[in-house]
């Protein structure tokens, strides 16, 4: 998939912002240690040093045998004076590495490059930039797990699934909150249903805001104006390519499926979308208004057997919006 330049740019100013920070770090580690402890220091400036005299060592004008020789002294050299550190180190009560610039890609060392092509954390950057991009365009804003609150929630009357809506939310809420933290790739889907109001894209949007702050790419927004704007881009009506990031962004959040326009080709983009973001093992957030029977008619048995492999997440309860507007709020 080919990205804006724009995304390209702003992964760019990531990697490097992540290449000084960690910097940043080995520069006041190296602060402490000469202030707390000088001779440690100095044994560090001497393991630097060796690079130094392999250097001159290399531009020297020796003969194979000289050089090998060299070679050999030097690096036994820079064993002795790592080993020396770590133990050093680990005896003030440091990690033997405290010394280390540490990397946050091991692959590129914070580079961008791998190989000779982009670096795999790169173009994880870059996904996450257009995701970011994409989800501005979203009049949907992330939530936050801490303030979905269960007092909305009726816990008098047994509901027909054999337990009170606050007791059916609150385990509702204790799933989200788990699956948000222990969030991994692959992972299954969640199929959230029940009535307008309860909560869905609340919790859907506190598991995003989590996720993402994971490094996680994640799309989130309506079904009706995520598949209207893959809708222009298809008929060429906008530019963009919103279609390739649904099926590719390592969590999708797909709110309000069944409030969009009917249409064969709205359908057909969401069996699309689900089919391969399972076969690619990624998963995908589906929230709806509708029951089954209504999605099966809505979107057919091929769709909704894909929809029931997710785990499924019953709402109940009372439009919450509606009791905040009127103070019905149930203790």
């Amino acid at each position: 998939m080919s990205f804006d330049e724009k995304f390209y740019r702003t992964a760019e100013n990531e990697i490097n912002a992540r290449r000084a920070g960690n910097e940043r770090v080995l520069a006041a580690n190296e602060r402490e240690i000469k202030q707390k402890f000088p001779e440690i220091y100095a044994l560090n400036r001497s393991l630097a040093g060796t690079t130094g005299k392999l250097f001159r060592l290399i531009n020297e004008h020796k003969s194979k045998e000289e050089f090998e020789a060299a070679f050999a002294e030097l690096e036994a050299e820079n064993l002795r004076l790592q080993t020396q550190l770590r133990q050093s180190l680990v005896r003030m009560g440091y990690a033997p590495d405290y010394l280390d610039l540490h990397y946050s890609c091991s692959l590129c060392r914070d580079t961008g490059v791998y190989d000779g092509r982009r670096c795999e954390c790169f173009m994880e950057a870059v996904k996450r930039a257009a995701a970011a991009d994409l989800n501005r365009s979203s009049p949907l804003n992330l939530s936050d797990f801490s303030d979905f609150s269960l007092m909305y929630y009726d816990d008098k009357q047994i509901t027909p699934m054999g337990a009170t809506a606050r007791e059916i939310m609150a385990e509702n809420l204790d799933y989200c909150r788990n699956y948000a933290e222990n969030f991994h790739l692959p992972c299954d889907g969640i199929l959230m249903r029940g009535r307008t109001g309860l909560g869905k894209t609340h919790l859907s949007l506190s598991i995003a805001g989590v996720v993402i702050n994971k490094g996680y790419s994640v799309i989130y927004g309506s079904a009706p104006d995520l598949f209207r704007k893959a809708e222009q881009e298809h008929f060429g009506r906008e530019d963009g390519n919103t279609v390739p990031m649904l099926m590719d962004s390592d969590l999708l959040i797909l709110d309000d499926i069944g409030a969009e326009f009917e249409s064969k080709f709205y359908s057909s983009l969401f069996y699309n979308i689900i089919n391969n973001r399972m076969n690619a093992a990624k998963p995908t957030i589906v929230s709806t208004n509708l029951e089954i029977s209504e999605l099966i008619t809505r979107y057919g048995e091929r769709t909704v057997s894909r929809l029931a492999t997710m785990d499924e997440l019953i709402f109940a309860g009372t439009d919450v919006r509606l009791q905040r507007r009127t103070g019905g709020i149930k203790n």
